[in-house]
């Protein structure tokens, strides 16, 4: 790039002029339209994802190293606002970004507010939750495809569960019934579920959806065309035949409450006047029933408060009457309170993680020994290290590899890291181990399913020399490990670090290689800022116990994501 901007730059008629005793200046501006472009790798954005200046922003977005991946940070206080893969930024607006795989989303406080997926194509796919700043679960939708589930799951901060149908009559996922007919036609279209009435007898639409809570709010945004004044439309809920159901409608200026049971018409409200009706636009029924009590409303004002009454039966839809076409651009059922259960939209703390493995710090500025197989195909590195009975997370990356002797190095690279104590562990200054060597180690099998943390112990002894296939680079131990173990250390029975556990013997339930020292410190040598390796040696006095409960400090949980 230095070259085609020093190109751009002598090409330009006005830089011509200054003539070959003006290099000095050429090269000032060239720093100086470097330094531009790298002012420029910020982007910044108000509250609603809108391109703002730096004094307007609210965040900023920065592109990683890593391929289409981003992090923004707020503006005041500079925590996380987001993380993910961004397929097509725009610099404009970020709602018109493209993203790619699972994408989160932060509050100020740290809390996540958003966990969301997308497919290759960029379109909402699987289970999206959002969350209160408190931490708490809030929301719970599916998508396939970018479309979202009509229904979803939202839950009160106590920890109430409510259900929430929502049809926005995209298409005809609900199957409503379009049948036409020389009396009336229905159709889904342009957003809407369009029902019309072609005699004085009216027409209806229904779908089921029964309602299992005591609590609800049913809700739909209709409008009323081709009317007149006197043409009634709206809600018909708790539908079991023409026998017994209830319904809310609106004329241009008029609203009726009421039921039918067993073919008896009982009216609450009996065409009132209300103010709130807009005539020949949409308008907003709502029926809330809470307790004893249901309250109905017009454009958010509440018209009437009534007795709660029975739901006879399980049809919500709508009505109009006379020879009018009818309208409704949404459907909400919200059934409140619908059972009290933990948040099943918790998301463990490893919901994204693809596969883990052990890992050994051996110096106190975060250097991290592992199998390369571990981290081969990573996106993202986080290691879980336990200090002082606290679980910390920092981010790593691989600063140093040995892809023939399957071996990495990664260093925490995380602004919450400190520089650690003096390591309270030696390397085995003579890396060779006899046959019948006691030995240990400790790693962590399983972490993300059934065994968890802290890390887990197993011993076992030395059985051979050599690895898989007379393999020098390796030994084999009768030590027992499982998926996740890859990585972990082996230490002799002093406490000193021995070799680094690469995998099991296929087949076997008490055979395992480790590759040897020796190749271990040959890769450490390469570190541009290698230290000399750690010789504390106190640990060779203390019992088995206290030996692993010092050295467990040092053994960390690698989640690959």
């Amino acid at each position: 790039m230095t070259d085609i901007m020093q190109e751009n730059l002598i090409q330009n008629p006005c830089l011509r002029l200054l003539g070959e005793n003006k290099k000095s200046m050429l090269l000032l501006l060239l720093f100086f339209n470097m330094g531009f472009l790298f002012s420029q790798s910020k982007s910044y954005f108000d509250k609603g994802g809108k391109s703002s200046d730096e004094n307007g922003g609210y965040y900023y977005r920065e592109k990683t190293q890593e391929p289409n991946s981003y992090k923004s940070h707020f503006v005041n206080g500079g925590g996380l606002y987001f993380e993910g893969k961004i397929d097509k930024a725009n610099d404009a607006d970020e709602n018109l970004n493209v993203y790619s795989g699972t994408c989160i989303w932060y509050f100020k406080n740290g809390s996540k507010k958003a966990v969301r997926s997308f497919d290759k194509d960029g379109l909402e796919s699987g289970t999206s939750f959002t969350y209160y700043e408190s931490g708490k679960p809030w929301k719970e939708t599916d998508f396939v495809k970018g479309r979202a589930n009509s229904t979803c799951k939202e839950y009160e901060e106590d920890g109430r569960l409510s259900r929430i149908f929502e049809d926005d009559f995209k298409d005809n996922t609900n199957d409503w019934d379009l049948y036409n007919s020389d009396k009336t036609a229905a159709a889904v279209q342009g957003g809407c579920l369009e029902l019309t009435s072609f005699t004085p007898a009216g027409a209806s639409r229904y779908i089921s959806h029964p309602i299992e809570s005591d609590g609800y709010a049913i809700e739909a945004i209709i409008n009323r065309t081709r009317e007149k004044d006197e043409i009634k439309a709206g809600l018909i809920f708790g539908f079991k035949d023409w026998q017994n159901y209830s319904f809310f409608l609106i004329t241009a200026t008029n609203y009726y409450i009421g039921s039918v049971s067993e073919g008896i018409s009982s009216l609450k409200v009996d065409g009132e006047i209300s103010n709130d009706i807009q005539k020949s636009v949409s308008n907003n029924l709502k029926v809330l029933c809470t307790g004893e009590k249901c309250l109905y409303s017009i454009n958010g004002n509440v018209q009437f408060t009534a007795e709660k009454s029975k739901l006879f039966g399980s049809k919500v839809g709508f009505a109009v009457s006379g020879k009018s076409t009818l309208k409704a651009e949404k459907l909400v059922i919200k059934e409140i309170g619908y059972k009290v259960a933990k948040p099943a939209m918790v998301l463990p703390a490893n919901y994204d993680v693809k596969s883990t493995g052990s890992g050994l710090i051996f110096s106190r500025s975060g250097y991290v020994l592992t199998n390369f197989h571990v981290v081969k195909n990573s996106n993202k590195i986080v290691l879980q290290v336990m200090s002082g009975g606290m679980v910390k997370n920092y981010n790593a990356a691989v600063v140093q590899k040995d892809i023939e002797d399957d071996l990495a190095i990664l260093q925490i690279q995380d602004s919450a890291f400190k520089p650690l104590e003096p390591i309270k562990y030696a390397f085995r200054e003579n890396g060779g181990l006899d046959v019948g060597t006691n030995v240990f180690t400790l790693g962590y099998p399983y972490s993300i399913s059934e065994i968890g943390l802290p890390a887990k112990f197993s011993d076992g002894k030395v059985s051979s020399k050599t690895g898989y296939n007379n393999a020098v680079n390796a030994c084999q131990t009768s030590i027992a490990v499982r998926p996740g173990s890859s990585g972990g250390p082996l230490f002799d029975e002093k406490g000193q670090f021995s070799g680094l556990i690469m995998s099991e013997v296929s087949g076997s339930d008490n055979a395992s290689y480790a590759i040897k020292l020796s190749y271990v410190k040959n890769l450490v040598d390469l570190l541009p800022d290698a230290n000399e390796f750690p010789k504390d040696q106190s640990l060779s006095g203390l019992s088995q116990e206290e030996k692993i409960k010092i050295l467990s400090n040092y053994v960390v949980l690698i989640k690959i994501k």
